[in-house]
């Protein structure tokens, strides 16, 4: 199971992990897999891309993504930024109801 953990301080977005693997199929194969990998690393790449944001964060080939914008001036891109990390969390949500097995969100909220 992928659990993916989202952080939020008054109620934005400071950060997201993903840890572990769906086993939803075999590798290669794994549909669940692919559509949430698709979900986590779109918002990075459209920071990195689009928004010049470069948030610190860590990947790996073993399940692992965490992206951490705590402490990041975004300026006047907050609300695109915001756009994008929403986004991102809806996915994530209808992934982990239609695959409950596989997949499990939790949302935090920092003080």
């Amino acid at each position: 199971m992928t659990k993916v953990e989202v952080f939020r301080k008054n109620g934005r977005i400071v950060g997201y992990k993903a840890t572990g693997h769906s086993d939803y199929a075999e590798y290669g194969e794994d549909i669940v897999c692919a559509a949430l990998s698709m979900a986590l690393q779109l918002p990075l790449g459209g920071m990195q891309d689009i928004l010049d944001i470069y948030p610190r964060f860590d990947i790996d080939s073993d399940g692992y993504l965490n992206v951490d914008l705590r402490n990041m001036n975004v300026g006047d891109k907050e609300q695109a930024l915001n756009v994008l990390l929403e986004s991102m969390v809806l996915m994530i949500r209808n992934l982990s109801k239609d695959y409950p097995k596989n997949i499990k969100l939790v949302e935090k909220e920092e003080k």
